[in-house]
């Protein structure tokens, strides 16, 4: 069994079994929080300032305090990390949880008179061969009957707890054996239920604008490294017309940076799997993180 781990919460470093949180916490009884997950690659957080930046534009979108700033939060992190030292196996990955809710619910059940807010900071291990396996092979999506919350209704690029849009949308892929591609109210193109979408079309990239998605902090990255590599991009809107002409498909997050897709429901990547765009930017997120999946891979066949 794996070693118990170090956690964060309202303060303090605690034994993960020593946590406690309210059972009239809004976070619990109304999904009433947002949050961010960073990667951390065999001991290194990986854009630490970016998830931070977009956990507290969410905090203020949504209108909680949680009576920490930016770089109380960021040392919180780094100290969490520095406690779990012995704890963490080398060569692995970690997701690192920043989880912010409004705090305990009282009687009245009004937001505002809410809190404090709750916050905690958490370490969880990822299964890095599963995510081996699929940069080997790619993975499928499946259009879903659920589409994208518009912004009309909640701002897709705040990275809020109410996550029941998405977790019903991986549901219906998962009906399919395969991952979530969710369209918009429109008929355009929006996300994976935890990812963003990218194609390439003759050699640039295609990918949605914010408008219907999540501001992906792996998406600001494939904007970066496209620039250095000489890739072009657009932002715009596409349907599935555009997804059935294009020679690669990949989606980002902070858990598997670009991973390949060598299905859409019928439509298959016409350029390989990985196609030679997708590989030239795992390339550069090996580069950039240190970290390369597809050696652990190569470990497991040795």
């Amino acid at each position: 069994m794996a070693e118990e781990r170090i956690l964060f919460l309202n303060g303090e470093l605690v034994e993960e079994s020593q946590a406690r949180i309210s059972p009239f916490d809004r976070g619990f009884l109304w999904g009433d929080g947002v949050y961010e997950v960073t990667p951390c690659f065999d001991g290194r957080l990986y854009r630490l300032d970016d998830h931070i930046d977009r956990l507290y534009r969410s905090l203020r979108y949504v209108r909680i305090d949680p009576e920490m700033t930016p770089e109380e939060m960021k040392k919180a992190t780094l100290n969490t990390l520095e406690s779990n030292a012995g704890r963490l196996e080398d060569g692995e990955m970690y997701r690192v949880g920043h989880w912010v809710t409004r705090g305990e619910d009282d009687p009245s059940m009004g937001a505002l008179s809410a809190g404090p807010a709750t916050v905690m900071i958490f370490f969880r291990s990822v299964q890095v061969e599963k995510i081996a396996e699929n940069y080997h092979r790619g993975i499928r999506l499946s259009v879903t009957a659920t589409k994208r919350t518009p912004p009309e209704c909640i701002e897709p690029r705040a990275k809020v707890t109410s996550k029941m849009n998405q977790i019903l949308a991986e549901l219906d892929a998962a009906a399919n054996d395969s991952l979530s591609l969710m369209l918009d109210i429109r008929g355009n193109v929006a996300e994976n239920s935890s990812a963003n979408f990218f194609i390439v079309r003759e050699g640039v990239l295609w990918t949605p604008p914010e408008r219907n998605i999540l501001q992906g902090v792996t998406r600001k990255a494939v904007f970066e490294q496209a620039g250095r590599l000489g890739i072009p991009v657009e932002e715009r809107d596409f349907t599935m017309y555009d997804v059935a002409q294009a020679d690669e498909y990949f989606i980002t997050s902070s858990a598997i940076c670009a991973m390949p897709v060598r299905e859409v429901d019928s439509f298959r990547s016409r350029a390989g799997v990985p196609g030679p765009v997708t590989l030239r930017l795992i390339e550069s997120f090996v580069e950039e993180t240190g970290y390369d999946f597809r050696a652990r891979l190569a470990a497991e066949k040795a």
